[in-house]
């Protein structure tokens, strides 16, 4: 039936767990700066990424309605602000080790990998559309195995635009190809996955799984209520 499948990431082929807002997180990286000459608690450094972070989202805004971040070009601000020369490695390094601090839990659900390469054996376009930052997707995707079993990655960060923004998914297919006509939306969330989908006529598949939010309507072709990625239309050959 199709021949084009779009997976979001994290809560649809990836179980994940991070809390970015916990107080360690910044302590700790305000070490990392201090170690670099920038000495800054680490209350005040996560205030300082959130209002340049803000200031840069509504920069982006002014071009499509859902905007994403370059999570280093922040911290670059911030560094320079503080007295700082980062250059790419260390804006880089940061990124990573925001991601590793807040990491709670990260793995595969049951079943991802046997169904991807099942899709590309059985001649269909794989590709990944995925909300976040380029910096942890892809080194998430290399740790995990999949990153070689997608067509195409598409994200966020590096796109300048978000789900359920249908300029992503024009990205997508201006800059991987991928044919929408013959296309499936996999994915967990009815406010991105879904309602982008929807936007841009083609048909979805909701996942319900631990991360998924709770009493939002889902409006999909197919609806997956136990989390059994096993259930996907057509995968199987």
């Amino acid at each position: 039936m199709y021949q084009t499948y779009i997976f979001d990431l994290y809560g649809t082929l990836i179980d994940i767990e991070t809390d970015e807002e916990r107080p360690e997180v910044w302590e700790r990286l305000a070490l990392h700066f201090s170690y670099h000459g920038m000495n800054i608690t680490g209350t005040e450094l996560q205030e300082r990424f959130l209002a340049e972070r803000d200031i840069q989202l509504a920069a982006a805004a002014q071009s499509c309605e859902f905007p994403d971040f370059v999570m280093e070009e922040v911290f670059r601000v911030v560094a320079r602000d503080l007295g700082g020369s980062p250059n790419e490695d260390w804006l880089h390094e940061t990124v990573r080790w925001v991601r590793t601090l807040s990491m709670i839990h990260i793995s595969l659900y049951d079943g991802v990998a046997e169904i991807l390469q099942s899709l590309r054996a059985g001649g269909k376009k794989v590709f990944l559309l995925s909300n976040g930052q380029k910096t942890f997707v892809e080194a998430e995707l290399t740790m995990l195995g999949i990153l070689h079993l997608f067509d195409g990655v598409a994200i966020s960060s590096e796109a300048g635009v978000s789900k359920p923004d249908p300029l992503f998914y024009r990205y997508l297919t201006d800059t991987y190809g991928a044919d929408l006509s013959s296309a499936i939306m996999i994915g967990n969330d009815p406010r991105t996955d879904i309602a982008g989908a929807a936007e841009v006529g083609i048909d979805s598949c909701y996942i319900q799984t631990a991360s998924s939010p709770r009493d939002v309507p889902v409006k999909s072709t197919v609806q997956i209520w136990d989390g059994d990625l096993h259930k996907i239309p057509g995968w199987s050959l």
